[in-house]
Order: C-alpha cells, then structure tokens, then sequence
C-alpha cells in the first residue's frame, strides 16, 4: 500500500474516534457547564444536541481548512485541476472519518436522530469521497499519455 494512502487511512481513522470522542464525552460535558438547561433535556434531545454541536465543529474545522486551502496552497491555485492536491485530500479524509461517524450514530440513536435521507445524503458523500480519493491516488501511481493511446483505469471513469 502506499505510503500516502496510508496517511489518508490513518487520518480518518482518528477523525472517526475523535469525532466519536467529542459526541460522548466533550459534547455533553461543555454544553452542561456553558448551558445549565441541557441537563434538564430529554434523553432524545441531549443527542440531537450532541449531534449538531459535533456537526458543526467539524464544519468549522473543513471551513477553515477549506480556506486555508483556497488562499495559500500554491499546488491547487497554480492549478486547480492537475495541482498536487494533498492537503485537499487531507481534508476529505477527515471528512470521510466524520461521515462514518455520524453514519454509525444515526444508526445506533435511530429512534433519536435517524431519517433514511440523512443515510442516503452520507453514503452518496462517502462514496464520491471515495471516488476522489482512490482516482486521485490512482493517478499518482501511473503514468500515462496524454493522446488517449493509453489509459489508466481511473481515466476510464
């Protein structure tokens, strides 16, 4: 496996136990000390609460990077179609481990927080997270020409 690929699993293996990490624990501790009405929450409601708060950290967190990315990464700005796109893929893989996170919470707490189009938004998402990650990597692996006499199989997609 390469090196790359193996940072990109990593990654999101530690964004799903992070993100698992901050629904359990982090969540529900600051939001019983900054709010003193979430302890009088439903069971239901405290989920919910925990799931939108770890929801929208992560999309602090991608925003950010999101940005970071747009003003300061010379790869992707001198070329946003053929770049070097390592911190972009960095930034799905964190993504890919807070989908499987929120995946397997909807699953867990559905009668809390399940809906069918949440689970269809999620795997739609994951699998072109997928797709950009595999395709890319891919690509990097291969050569190829440009005057269409030889292809890669992610050319073929």
């Amino acid at each position: 496996m390469d090196p790359f690929s193996q940072l990109i699993l990593l990654i999101s293996v530690v964004s799903f136990c992070t993100f698992q990490w901050l629904f359990h624990s982090v969540s529900p501790w600051v939001s019983s000390r900054i709010s003193p009405g979430f302890l009088k929450l439903t069971h239901k409601q405290k989920i919910e609460w925990n799931s939108r708060t770890v929801s929208t950290l992560h999309a602090l967190l991608v925003g950010l990077f999101c940005l970071y990315i747009l003003f300061f990464d010379e790869a992707v700005n001198q070329d946003p179609v053929w770049g070097d796109p390592t911190l972009v893929k960095i930034n799905v893989s964190i993504t890919t481990g807070y989908l499987i996170s929120d995946l397997l919470l909807i699953f867990y707490y559905w009668r809390a927080i399940g809906d069918k189009f949440f689970v269809i938004h999620h795997l739609a998402a994951l699998y072109a997270y997928y797709f950009v990650l595999v395709s890319s990597l891919l690509s990097h692996n291969r050569t190829c020409r440009q005057d269409g006499k030889e292809t890669t199989k992610s050319e073929q997609w």
